[in-house]
């Protein structure tokens, strides 16, 4: 089972990071460099005299994402500065698109780590310190775990980008819904201009996860779980990897359709306007789905017990 992917504790201060201030630019200088340990850095920022192999690679027309990355024990795997622009391009698309959130220009600053123990220190919290990745909201940082195959790390990335980026321009959403935001576009391929899920991809696994009866019960308990309570290790890590799979598969279903993208564009408009706080998603999702939360949980519990086998396309 691949290790939990986690978003670290919501700090209020830091609750909406300014993206106005982030101004895009008609061009940006790119930093390589080599250090001391032999890791290779790429950022936006110079870096000391020391360094070696310093270069600086100008790019013009870059679009409003830039990415500051670093390997603290490792160097970074192959082609990251461009996947991971283009993949948060890719998410701010989507989530534009479909879900009616602007885009802004963002700073994405990534640190792959390869020691567990390492990284566990770098996170602070040892309840994460088997997390694959995390965001750190006060940091305004994306930790990475090396996995042992780079599409993994990639995927990891993806993750903790969709953190990055719902935190800049949407704010501090439940637990539950950032957790499947996360996850739905932890899966996104970008192909093009465009890119696609593989909803089918995890079918072993959704039903394996699916819920019991009507589903009203487990969506309520999943709905209501925010914070350390969703991460907690109750019934094991199976318990915890099934709230993952559950928070994907509501995401999943709610942007499946019209009707579903609807409701979930209400509730992220209704976080913009309160960007601090947590929104009350029972009430807002039981106002805006058709037939209120029963009908919604009817539907959640239909489609992880036989999910599609289908390529969602953007």
């Amino acid at each position: 089972m691949a290790p939990a992917i986690e978003a670290l504790p919501k700090q209020t201060a830091a609750c909406l990071a300014h993206t106005a201030a982030n101004a895009p630019a008609s061009a940006i200088a790119v930093h390589r460099w080599v250090d001391a340990s032999g890791i290779t850095h790429y950022s936006d920022q110079p870096p000391a005299a020391s360094v070696k192999d310093h270069r600086v690679i100008e790019v013009q027309g870059l679009p409003p994402v830039a990415v500051q990355a670093s390997g603290y024990d490792m160097n970074l795997p192959d082609q990251l500065q461009q996947r991971a622009v283009a993949d948060a391009l890719g998410v701010q698309r989507v989530l534009r698109d479909a879900l009616g959130v602007a885009a802004s220009a963002a700073t994405l600053r990534v640190v792959f780590v390869k020691d567990a123990s390492t990284y566990a220190g770098l996170i602070g919290d040892p309840a994460l310190a088997t997390s694959a990745g995390a965001y750190s909201t006060a940091q305004r940082t994306i930790y990475v775990r090396m996995q042992t195959q780079d599409e993994a790390s990639f995927a990891v990335l993806r993750h903790e980008i969709t953190h990055a980026l719902a935190h800049e321009s949407i704010g501090n959403l439940p637990t539950s819904i950032n957790e499947g935001l996360a996850e739905y576009f932890g899966r996104y391929r970008v192909g093009g201009m465009g890119g696609q899920i593989d909803i089918g991809a995890d079918r072993t696994a959704i039903v394996g996860a699916a819920p019991g009866g009507d589903g009203s019960d487990a969506l309520v308990d999943l709905l209501a779980r925010d914070g350390a309570d969703f991460y907690a290790a109750d019934g094991g890590a199976s318990g915890r990897e099934q709230r993952y799979l559950r928070s994907y598969a509501l995401v999943a279903l709610l942007m499946r359709d019209a009707i579903g993208r609807a409701a979930l564009a209400a509730l992220l408009a209704g976080q913009q306007a309160d960007p601090c706080r947590p929104i009350a998603v029972e009430n807002l999702l039981d106002a805006r789905y058709p037939g209120g939360l029963p009908a919604l949980a009817s539907a959640w519990a239909g489609f992880m017990r036989a999910p599609p086998p289908a390529i969602q396309a953007y």
